[in-house]
């Protein structure tokens, strides 16, 4: 029989295998369920994006509306106050809700920049100059709808802020229903109803901001907004 020659580079290679082969597997466990950790969770929130973008595209095609007790309408976006209007003038709510309005911004200033007669301002529309936030908005709407004794909703906002803006909505157990009335903005959208750059970015921090309220909501974080205690500050 033919022995192999011994060398001191083979003698090392052979301590080498034996302490890998007796190295414990748990940091490479971790490692790989760190991993495939990190994999569930991109997809989770990649697929839940396209599903938050598909509800928004089809959001923004609002059909014919039933009629409702009230309108509100919450201020940010472009064309919301003169939909909103609209909505009132056709008699699909009894009193219209501008909430979130600049301090600064009078009834006569709204009405001639939605082009409305001010004496709809004077008879059915109420503006609120204290909400700050989304959760201001639903809370101060809330109040609004109970002192008027309405239980049915129309909200109108942007397209890609009504999904956050109904999550807010949802913690009001005064309401009965809300229906929603989206405004596209049609600087976000292409003609296949894809989302152009500027609608790609603006979607994804809303998106953020809606996956943050989720988890607010099933944790029972969520505060009403402070400036919501000044309801006296609604003006008629």
């Amino acid at each position: 029989m033919t022995m192999a020659a011994w060398s001191p580079d083979a003698e090392a290679d052979g301590i080498r295998l034996t302490r890998r082969m007796r190295r414990p597997p748990g940091r490479r466990r971790v490692m790989l369920g760190l991993a495939a950790l990190c994999a569930m969770v991109v997809g989770y929130l990649t697929g839940g994006f396209l599903r938050f973008t598909e509800e928004v595209s089809l959001l923004s095609q609002p059909g014919q509306v039933e009629s409702a007790d009230g309108i509100v309408v919450l201020t940010g976006g472009a064309l919301r106050i003169d939909q909103a209007i609209d909505l009132l003038r056709q008699g699909r709510g009894r009193r219209l809700l501008i909430s979130g309005v600049n301090p600064d911004t009078s009834a006569k200033t709204l009405a001639r920049m939605t082009g409305t007669d001010p004496s709809w301002f004077d008879c059915c529309v109420d503006i609120d100059r204290a909400a700050l936030t989304t959760v201001g908005n639903a809370e101060i709407a809330s109040r609004w709808a109970r002192e008027h004794g309405f239980q049915d909703l129309i909200l109108v906002t942007s397209d890609y802020h009504m999904p956050r803006s109904l999550r807010e909505f949802e913690r009001v157990d005064t309401l009965r229903s809300v229906t929603p009335y989206a405004v596209q903005r049609d600087d976000l959208w292409r003609a296949n109803q894809l989302p152009n750059g500027l609608g790609a970015r603006v979607l994804v921090t809303e998106y953020i901001k809606l996956m943050a309220a989720r988890v607010s909501f099933r944790l029972g974080l969520g505060q009403p907004d402070a400036v919501s205690t000044h309801i006296a500050r609604i003006d008629r």
